[in-house]
């Protein structure tokens, strides 16, 4: 359902366990003509689905949540002002469980921070 609504244009280590993502949101998406048709908005939900995504990615894996910690938006996402998403995280093993600490930017606003924990799930 979600698989074309992001672009993610790289993803690369910035550091121990931390890594710089950037993506753009396709605002032809089918999601944004219910969300809303005059004023369309990014769900926060898409937003904790894209860090899941590229902590993924970042790790090889497929991830999935267990618990959210913290998430805190801090400003709504409008596609149509096209920017770049790009999301700073921190992502470590402990066990099972792969936590992980981002903050997610839309241009050079900050839009979400977001602790959470998650699982390694098999394909």
């Amino acid at each position: 359902m979600l698989g074309d609504l992001f672009t993610i244009e790289s993803i690369g280590a910035e550091g121990d366990n931390v890594f710089l993502a950037s993506a753009r949101i396709n605002t032809a998406h089918p999601l944004f003509r219910g969300h809303f048709p005059q004023g369309p908005v990014l769900p926060g939900v898409c937003s904790l689905y894209l860090i899941r995504d590229c902590a993924g990615r970042f790790l090889d894996c497929r991830l999935r949540y267990v618990s959210v910690d913290s998430c805190k938006f801090t400003e709504m996402v409008n596609p149509l002002r096209n920017e770049l998403l790009l999301i700073r995280a921190k992502v470590f093993t402990i066990g099972e469980d792969v936590r992980i600490k981002a903050v997610m930017h839309y241009g050079i606003r900050p839009v979400l921070k977001l602790q959470a924990i998650a699982k390694q799930i098999s394909l």
